[in-house]
Parts: structure tokens; sequence; C-alpha cells
């Protein structure tokens, strides 16, 4: 059976899974994982950790083959306000996924 559980620590958390029968073999397996939720790379530290949480779980999240697939992601929160390189940026990107959906229409 596998087994996880979740610490806090001063500036994140610590994963620990613990496997008490490896592959069917009756090993047991233990992995400690360390998740620093301060600093420059918080956000992108907080996407690993939630989703190796679901791989670790065994969560079905579907596949880019599905009609709805979970992802987990940031953006923009609704009241940010983005600056001009952030919007234009932002622009690109939305025009580029528009012309991917208008080719699939032809």
């Amino acid at each position: 059976m596998i087994t996880i559980s979740i610490e806090p620590a001063d500036n994140g958390l610590i994963k620990f899974v613990f496997d008490d029968n490896v592959n069917g073999g009756g090993e047991e397996y233990t992995s400690r994982t360390v998740y620093e939720f301060e600093g420059p790379k918080t956000r992108p530290n907080q996407i690993k950790f939630l989703k190796e949480l679901v791989m670790d779980l065994g969560l079905s999240t579907g596949t880019q083959l599905d009609a709805n697939e979970l992802s987990i992601k940031s953006g923009w929160g609704v009241k940010y306000q983005p600056n001009q390189k952030e919007l234009k940026l932002k622009i690109q990107e939305l025009e580029t996924r528009l012309k991917h959906y208008r080719s699939q229409i032809q």
C-alpha cells in the first residue's frame, strides 16, 4: 500500500511517499521530496508539487487526445494589471492559438 504524507517546512513542504510492497515483491520504498515555496521559483515549485501529488495518488487527468484534460497551470489573476510587453505577448499567444483552431475548421 502507498502512503503519502505532507509536512510543512520553514520555506515550503516536505512530501513523503511510503510503499510497503514495491512491484508486488514485499520490499519497502521511501521517497522524500522537499518543495521550496519561497524565492523566484515559488509558483513553478507549487505547480510541480501539485502535478507530482496527482501522479503519486494515481489520479487520471486525461491526455492531450481527450476533450477535457485536467491541467495544472498558472495565469493572471482577474484584477491583475499587465504591462504593455505582457499584453503584446499574450495577444501573440492567443493569435497563434486562433490560427491553429481556424486551420482545423477548414
